[in-house]
């Protein structure tokens, strides 16, 4: 089907299933936005990869600064549900972030182009600050019951947890490689798992 059928096909069915529209802007856009960011991506890049018209992404999201902030959003509430927090096992937790951002590197470039493009920015992703003030609640609590160290607090906790599962992947590889061999998942892998129980085991 060319690019035009195609883009004539999506605008007539798009009444009829504007979920699975919207779900294929959403996948375009991930894969356009990972690779240069926000200010470099066209717009009609994205409709091209999703075989929509362009306009389609002002109808559902506004601006490509919203279809930026919908990809974010659905990044942080898919992770949520595939790795829930597990406060009475950190480390497991905290390797399977690893495990997720060495699967879907994409995700982590979202990440890093939303730090540098839409950091300060003043809009807040809703569902981030959400999913972050759940894992503090859920290590505080398991704080009240000792299961975890109260070194440092709740907040502080989430934030080395995640530091140290998410190194390896925000670190400059002149760092990572170092340290251990790309290829050598395994050994990166233990090095977190090992790191956040040593943090959090209590005295």
């Amino acid at each position: 089907m060319s690019n035009e059928r195609s883009i004539n096909y999506c605008e007539r069915v798009v009444t009829r299933d504007p979920d699975t529209k919207k779900r294929n802007l959403l996948d375009a856009a991930l894969a356009e936005f990972a690779a240069r960011g926000i200010a470099a991506t066209r717009t009609d890049a994205i409709a091209a990869r999703a075989g929509c018209s362009p306009g389609l992404i002002y109808t559902y999201f506004g601006s490509k600064e919203g279809l930026f902030d919908a990809v974010f959003d659905r990044i942080v509430t898919e992770t949520v549900t595939e790795i829930p927090i597990t406060p009475d096992d950190l480390p497991g937790y905290a390797g399977r972030l690893f495990d997720g951002h060495a699967k879907n590197p994409d995700i982590a470039r979202i990440v890093a182009w939303h730090s540098l493009e839409r950091g300060g920015s003043g809009d807040r992703i809703a569902s981030s600050d959400e999913a972050g003030l759940h894992k503090i609640d859920a290590i505080r609590a398991a704080q009240a019951t000792g299961t975890v160290t109260t070194r440092f607090d709740a907040e502080q906790l989430v934030f080395l947890v995640q530091g140290i599962a998410l190194a390896w992947t925000f670190l400059p590889d002149e760092v990572t490689d170092l340290v251990a061999d790309p290829t050598d998942l395994a050994r990166r892998r233990s090095t977190v798992v090992d790191a956040v129980r040593r943090l959090v085991q209590v005295p």
